[in-house]
């Protein structure tokens, strides 16, 4: 697991001084855990780029250095990023010891030429991480899922994938990690030709009913005398 070493500094809190820290290159956080109160400090946002763009991301370990405190080893547990230049805008340490497991994210890559996939299968991904246990310095950096054998309908489940020692999967649920699916089937909309002697008989009968049509009184109820409605009229 990447390793490296970060200074931050002691801030007042307060969404005005987080702006401006911001505007002046830094990047307002907090540091917590094992058993301290959070501590408000600010880092430099460079410095904290280049911490996370290791092959460790996010799960890079920390050797956190803060004024006025005790240097120790911290995690990223969370963070918030600006939504279009992806810059790092605040981030939250979590103060950890090397000898006590946490759990965290790891991501997950499907490697191989799918055998499914050659036959017209789909890949379907449910999962882009795995939640796993293990002391800070077994973290993995990936979980590497190896799809190349398989057919269309199998699957891969979370009990089924090969961790590296030391590193446990803590739920009970055994869900999906990816699946070979069928490919969508096109609907094709079925034309009927019509049979040759019903298409003639319905052309035969058009000119018969417009017939039967002009033969009855427009408006007329059929049987029902004429004029009787009229009198009716006069009496109301």
């Amino acid at each position: 697991m990447e390793r490296i070493s970060l200074t931050a500094e002691k801030r007042e809190p307060g969404k005005g001084l987080s702006r401006r820290l911001r505007t002046d290159g830094m990047v307002p956080g907090v540091i917590y855990g094992r058993k301290i109160e959070p501590v408000p400090v600010k880092v430099n946002a460079d410095e904290l780029e280049r911490a996370t763009k290791t092959k460790a991301g996010m799960n890079v370990l920390v050797d956190l250095k803060v004024e006025g405190m005790d240097s120790g080893l911290a995690f990223i547990r969370d963070y918030q990023a600006d939504q279009f230049r992806r810059r790092l805008t605040h981030v939250d340490f979590q103060a950890i010891s090397i000898d006590e497991p946490i759990d965290v994210e790891v991501p997950i890559d499907l490697v191989g030429e799918c055998k499914g996939v050659k036959e017209g299968g789909v890949v379907d991904q449910s999962r882009r991480a795995l939640h796993v246990r293990s002391l800070p310095d077994r973290i993995p950096e990936r979980i590497t899922v190896d799809i190349s054998g398989l057919d269309i309908g199998d699957s891969v489940h979370a009990d089924e994938l090969a961790l590296p020692e030391g590193v446990e999967f803590p739920h009970t649920v055994n869900y999906t990690i990816v699946s070979i699916v069928p490919p969508a089937k096109e609907e094709v909309a079925a034309v009927v030709a019509p049979i040759e002697g019903e298409a003639v008989a319905a052309e035969g009968a058009a000119p018969a009913e417009a017939g039967e049509a002009e033969g009855k009184p427009e408006g007329k109820a059929e049987g029902k005398p004429e004029g009787k409605a009229d009198k009716k009229e006069e009496k109301a």
